[in-house]
């Protein structure tokens, strides 16, 4: 291929690609003429991360209803449209609650596993997480050829899931229960459903990580500490 059309071409998808992402309303063919292979398969992890967030929302409130009657008006629906808008959008609502004193992110982590909050622990949870892992993608649930992601941002984010589970199963009230219910286990195995849930998670996570690295020619710091020094990593 001479080098005018390895041009002209390298120039129309960039062009055809500033144009879509101004016009989220393009059919959908149209807009894929944006999109590199590394697009089409971050656009896949990106909704199914989404996706398993919105069960991962659903099964914390199944096990934890107190929680959801702490605002008499919610619904299971209702959180989930707040949190992530419709399922099939592409279109991200901000996660700022007046509920949550406007924390976001690893804040309403924190927050929904502070023995003096009030409000609604899974929701809190939920926004928190949600936040932390939206900025590993910028918040973004489709992309194009201009777009680019930090390697190092996704595998944080993956860490920051398995912090996070590690203080879901062990942070307690000062009587002994857990500040936020998830498996349960009995005398036939019980429910440990969670667990392949966030196992996912991660898995989505760190794959995009070394998939995005791979693709910068970039390496990734890893990170190694014990359970007792479990800190949330910054998103850079």
């Amino acid at each position: 291929m001479s080098l005018y059309k390895t041009c002209f071409k390298a120039c129309f998808a960039i062009a055809v690609c500033m144009f879509v992402v101004g016009c989220g309303s393009m059919p959908k063919t149209v807009r894929n003429l944006g999109k590199s292979d590394v697009d089409f398969v971050t656009d896949v992890h990106a909704r199914q991360l989404k996706l398993q967030m919105i069960e991962l929302t659903r099964k914390l409130y199944v096990r934890n209803p107190i929680q959801l009657h702490k605002n008499p008006a919610a619904t299971i629906d209702s959180r989930i449209k707040q949190i992530f808008g419709s399922e099939n959008s592409i279109e991200l609502p901000p996660l700022i609650f007046d509920e949550l004193n406007g924390v976001t992110g690893i804040d309403a982590i924190l927050l929904s596993f502070d023995e003096t909050f009030q409000g609604d622990r899974v929701f809190a949870a939920i926004v928190g997480l949600s936040e932390m892992l939206r900025r590993s993608y910028n918040h973004q649930q489709e992309f194009f050829i201009l777009d680019s992601l930090d390697e190092q941002a996704l595998y944080n984010s993956a860490r920051n899931i398995e912090i996070f589970v590690w203080r879901l199963y062990h942070r307690r009230d000062q009587y002994g229960n857990p500040l936020i219910y998830s498996n349960e286990t009995n005398d036939n195995g019980g429910d440990i459903s969670f667990d392949r849930l966030f196992t996912k998670m991660v898995m989505i996570q760190d794959m995009m990580a070394l998939i995005v690295a791979d693709k910068t020619n970039r390496s990734i710091t890893k990170v190694a500490h014990g359970v007792a020094q479990f800190v949330f990593l910054p998103i850079p």
